[in-house]
């Protein structure tokens, strides 16, 4: 018998592209049965149980008001039933086989944790081709061809994501997450490391892909700024509890080429104002760090109550 699957997405100002990931979850060329978790974050309520009453797909509604990004992803995990917890975003859109390569690695693969390729594009405008700085600020860039042990968990995306519910229920790092009231700090690199420095087997899978469309909102120099500084600040935490995991010293790297010539084009400046924030972002955590006792080293597997 196929396992159940819970796709879980945290929804909080793009609750309009959830049709559009119903649509590609039906579409699945998986056999088995699959359920949408979506976890309402909005400070009043946006999703309603009762629209999703005709859908083909079993859709259920829960409510955590005004959650980041990792508390509403923590609370879509608590009350998932499935036997495979996928994650995404309702704006993604996952090719037809992403269910079923992502529940063949878990299965055959011995995997404790499977990361799938996030494609992006610029649709609205279309069109700038983006330096994967920044790429990687929002999907993965750069992954593997083959499937196997991922060797960079530090740059999963969270818009692809699974586990095996019932062997190890997962949770994401909420503690340092603040309000994060735009979904933008994503504790998937941090989950993957944790895993990863333990010894867990973490693993890439090329043929889980979702197609990511970059919104406008996302390329603006305060949400770059933002989310580059933030991917400093989780290497820093990282690379203090888990110094034998060698994270790299620059979380962000300039374009390649002429960087003179990447300063003439606005991606180009995107991503160096990329590379200086999230520099900023470590070596402020670093100094933050110095000054606060050593934590207690954590877990990324939450227990069952």
């Amino acid at each position: 018998m196929l396992p159940l699957i819970s796709v879980v997405v945290a929804v909080r100002g793009n609750a309009r592209y959830l049709p559009c990931l119903l649509d590609a979850l039906l579409a699945q060329d998986y056999r088995g049965l699959v359920e949408l978790v979506a976890v309402d974050a909005h400070k009043e309520p946006v999703l309603k149980q009762s629209s999703f009453a005709g859908s083909r797909l079993p859709v259920r509604v829960l409510r955590e008001p005004n959650a980041g990004l990792s508390r509403a992803r923590n609370a879509g995990i608590r009350v998932a039933t499935g036997d495979v917890v996928l994650i995404t975003e309702p704006a993604a859109r996952p090719d037809q086989g992403w269910v079923r390569a992502m529940v063949a690695a878990l299965t055959y693969g011995g995997a404790d944790l499977v990361c799938g390729q996030v494609s992006v594009a610029v649709t609205d405008p279309p069109g700038p081709r983006l330096p994967k700085t920044v790429l990687d600020l929002v999907g993965s860039a750069r992954w593997p061809t083959v499937p196997g042990e991922l060797e960079r968990p530090w740059e999963v995306s969270g818009c692809n994501l699974g586990f095996c519910n019932d062997v190890a229920p997962l949770q994401f790092d909420d503690e340092h997450t603040g309000a994060d009231r735009g979904h933008r700090r994503c504790g998937a690199a941090a989950l993957a490391t944790r895993l990863w420095a333990a010894g867990r087997f973490v693993q890439a899978v090329p043929a889980a892909v979702v197609h990511l469309d970059v919104a406008p909102a996302d390329l603006t120099w305060r949400a770059v700024c933002a989310r580059a500084w933030w991917l400093g600040a989780v290497l820093a935490r990282l690379a203090h509890e888990l110094p034998e995991a060698r994270l790299p010293e620059r979380p962000c790297q300039l374009p390649d080429g002429d960087p003179v010539r990447w300063m003439f084009t606005r991606s180009g400046r995107l991503a160096g104002a990329a590379c200086l924030a999230s520099s900023m972002g470590r070596q402020v955590e670093r100094l933050r760090l110095r000054a606060a006792p050593r934590p207690t080293p954590r877990t990324a597997v939450a227990a069952r109550g």
